[in-house]
């Protein structure tokens, strides 16, 4: 039983001499194995975002913060530092926009969390870079359609003045079509 046991010691003290370990791999410049639990980087679409900051207000290490667009509505889009994320995908389970959401946890770059200390925190955002000929085409849908706006309220303005003077009494003095009334002076 004791010869056994002492070859059976020797064969695994053998074994392990010659086999080769994951501790070779230099891990400050390789990472020894992607972790199941990894997500991704995020993925955000200014396009279909909102602008609801749902995003931000669950983040549990507030890991989110919103960039402020030159729009009036849906100005802010979200931007995720790395550096605190957990990566617990709350913020994409939150997000309302339909049939996708607009803030993803995406395949990614697992180097940027397992590479060491990075002198430049810059690294560890996804920001969100908005093209200015989108910015360009927002305003301009935004100008339209206060410009609309206002043309309508100025012709139901001028509605409500056509109605009022029509029941004090008062035939306005021009008909509808812009051409004046001929048939005011005309004795009957």
């Amino acid at each position: 039983m004791i010869v056994l046991d002492i070859v059976n010691r020797t064969l695994r003290v053998a074994k392990a001499l010659f086999a080769s370990s994951a501790a070779t791999k230099d891990v400050r410049f390789e990472s020894m194995h992607n972790p199941s639990r990894y997500r991704g980087e995020h993925r955000v679409d200014y396009e279909t975002c909102i602008g609801c900051d749902s995003c931000n207000k669950i983040c549990p290490t507030h890991a989110i913060t919103m960039k402020h667009l030159p729009f009036k509505k849906q100005n802010i889009v979200p931007e995720v530092n790395l550096s605190v994320c957990i990566f617990c995908g709350l913020c994409e389970d939150v997000c309302p926009t339909k049939p996708e959401k607009s803030i993803i946890l995406s395949g990614g770059r697992y180097d940027m969390l397992s590479g060491g200390w990075h002198e430049d925190q810059n690294n560890f955002w996804v920001n969100v870079d908005v093209p200015q000929s989108y910015i360009d085409s927002r305003l301009e849908e935004e100008e339209a359609a206060r410009v609309k706006k206002e043309l309508a309220a100025k012709k139901k303005a001028a509605e409500a003045e056509a109605k009022k003077k029509a029941e004090a009494g008062k035939a306005p003095t021009e008909v509808q079509s812009g051409m004046p009334d001929f048939n005011k002076g005309v004795m009957e």
